[in-house]
């Protein structure tokens, strides 16, 4: 069920993502708004967290630019949009091929305290996760219809 829901917000991702300019990648629809590169960057990170969670591999030496809390950079401080597209498949196709293989002993497993899990497992975590991501595919939505690319979905 949650690699689904993954999978769902992958294919949001790709359609608020899709036809926009790599140069209005780095725009911020307001004086205190994240940019597209921020939120793909913010999401990538927070996959990778998922990853990492269920034993797999990934990182990139601009993972801590996109942590919860970061402090805004100047837009041509971040990564490309194309770095950080292709970092986001790549975690993708890493945590869609690793969760089918999620033990039931892994996913009950508790998780360190102070963890953003919903109930204190490593499952909770991975629903916790998936439920940050949707969140942040409506603000990619929001973006996008910011920059005049019309809406995700709908």
């Amino acid at each position: 069920m949650i690699g689904n829901m993954f999978k769902m917000n992958g294919q949001w991702f790709e359609r608020a993502t899709q036809g926009i300019p790599m140069e209005k990648w780095r725009t911020r629809p307001g004086e205190d708004s994240n940019p597209l590169v921020w939120i793909v960057g913010h999401v990538t990170v927070s996959r990778a967290y998922a990853l990492k969670t269920l034993g797999g591999q990934w990182s990139a030496p601009w993972e801590q630019v996109f942590a919860r809390g970061a402090k805004m950079l100047r837009p041509e401080e971040y990564p490309s949009p194309e770095e950080v597209q292709r970092a986001w498949r790549e975690v993708s196709e890493k945590l869609t091929a690793t969760l089918p293989t999620a033990s039931a002993e892994l996913l009950a497993k508790e998780t360190p305290k102070g963890s953003p899990s919903l109930d204190g497992t490593v499952k909770g975590l991975l629903n916790f996760l998936c439920l940050h991501e949707t969140y942040h595919m409506g603000q990619l939505g929001y973006v996008r219809k910011s920059l005049g690319y019309g809406q995700t979905v709908g």
